[in-house]
């Protein structure tokens, strides 16, 4: 669910929980009520990072490695900021409302370019050796997915202020109506059960469930094959 591969991608404790349809007045259409989705832009960042922190606050392996407020509140933001650059950097970030929902992908082969050096092991040092752990942990369990080239959806989340209203149905749109036109599997990883539901509305299916240790949740890796396009 987040770093490409070992990293963790989640989903969403974080995803909008219903769709919205086109709206319409006194039988008018009114455009300006649908998501606008567009890659994001660098004014948006700090919009889409602080959408990103508020989303996950709840999600049972944020809240294993980092069950105490203090050091989420500490660690996500650098954590979440960490991811969001690298895929803007060398994947694809995709926005809607400005920032209020966003979702970071890594290509098929990872991502187009790697910083240098690593920058994680240099983020890793803010954290406590159990938090490094427990991510050590997490990617040992879950990390691997299909050797095929895939689209891997590390991160969807939506600001909790602005669920309900479609927007991480919208946002992950563009890239997965790529898939369909090239052919190519999805996959992503999520610890919240109720996003297995939700994803399967988009076309995703459970193919591993992971318990980890120690009090850690379960875990589910989930693949999209492609639709056909007519």
């Amino acid at each position: 669910m987040f770093r490409e591969r070992s990293v963790p991608a989640t989903p969403p404790a974080n995803a909008s929980r219903g769709r919205t349809s086109p709206a319409w007045v006194h039988d008018r259409f009114v455009p300006e009520m649908l998501p606008d989705v567009r890659r994001l832009e660098p004014a948006e960042r700090d919009a889409a990072l602080t959408s990103t922190v508020a989303a996950f606050a709840t999600d049972p392996l944020l809240r294993w490695v980092w069950p105490e407020d203090d050091r989420y509140a500490a660690c996500a933001p650098g954590f979440f900021g960490l991811l969001l650059d690298l895929r803007r950097a060398g994947g694809e970030v995709w926005a809607a409302q400005g920032g209020a929902a966003v979702a970071m992908w890594d290509p098929p082969g990872g991502l187009y370019a790697r910083p240098e050096p690593d920058p994680w092991p240099a983020l890793q040092e803010s954290f406590t050796q159990r938090e490094r752990d427990s991510w050590a942990v997490y990617d040992q369990r879950v990390g691997d997915r299909a050797t095929a080239p895939h689209w891997y959806l590390g991160v969807l989340a939506t600001d909790p202020a602005r669920r309900g209203r479609g927007l991480a149905a919208a946002v992950v749109a563009p890239v997965l109506a790529a898939c369909d036109r090239t052919g190519v599997d999805a996959w992503l990883e999520t610890a919240a059960a109720a996003n297995v539901t939700y994803y399967r509305r988009l076309g995703f299916e459970v193919a591993r469930e992971v318990d980890l240790p120690d009090g850690g949740p379960q875990c589910w890796l989930l693949r999209r094959e492609p639709r056909s396009v007519a």
